[in-house]
């Protein structure tokens, strides 16, 4: 056996170091969420509440992105705010992550669509099925579901603005509660069902395998 070059073993080592490094960040960042709940157990008020909510979403954040100076610029600021406007800063940084989580799949939803490119559910159902081509009627209606995701990705995003200005006090506060999670988790159940319906004499893969085949294309991405 040919030994491994030194610059690939070096290679090999920092691509491992940013692995644990950035799965180290998303543990922090979701642990973010968590925090405000084991506070509040223990007698914590609203203020302390946002600021460990912010102390551990901006750790979080400069792990997963290695942008340090930057984060703790942003996080200085945020904590500062957090003591004097706890409630506002906690609203504010559950709509830009909610946004963000929303935009980022859009992007890559519509992007798919474009004239020459694979819609993504296509992409994904192929990918579920060991690379082989698709049959006709499965293109045509993973084409139709990748248009589905779109409208409703679009939906979700307008639904903070559109009822906090028409609707009544704190319905537009819903999907970022996680609303919008119960919300997903039916419809691709509901649209399982559907799939076996519409699609016939084909070997149908669960929501779950979907999931998984998202986050095997995602983390190949970054």
């Amino acid at each position: 056996h040919r030994p491994i070059p030194r610059k690939s073993i070096s290679e090999i080592m920092i691509a491992t170091r940013l692995k644990y490094i950035r799965s180290v960040g998303g543990l922090i960042f979701l642990f973010g969420f968590l925090c405000p709940y084991f506070v509040q157990m223990s007698g914590g008020g609203e203020k302390t509440v946002t600021v460990a909510f912010v102390l551990c979403q901006g750790m979080g954040i400069a792990f997963l992105t290695g942008r340090w100076l930057v984060c703790s610029a942003v996080t200085v600021l945020l904590f500062l705010l957090a003591l004097t406007f706890p409630v506002s800063v906690r609203r504010a940084d559950a709509l830009v992550i909610y946004a963000a989580g929303l935009i980022v799949p859009l992007r890559l939803f519509i992007s798919s669509l474009a004239p020459g490119q694979e819609p993504l559910v296509s992409a994904l159902a192929r990918q579920a099925h060991g690379g082989e081509p698709l049959r006709e009627d499965v293109v045509r209606y993973t084409r139709l579901q990748t248009w589905f995701w779109v409208v409703f990705l679009v939906l979700m995003l307008l639904w903070p603005p559109f009822f906090f200005l028409v609707g009544s006090p704190g319905m537009w506060l819903w999907p970022l509660k996680g609303g919008v999670l119960g919300v997903l988790a039916v419809l691709l159940v509901a649209e399982y069902g559907v799939r076996r319906l519409v699609i016939r004499n084909f070997d149908h893969v669960p929501p779950w395998e979907m999931v998984r085949v998202w986050k095997i294309r995602s983390a190949n991405r970054t």
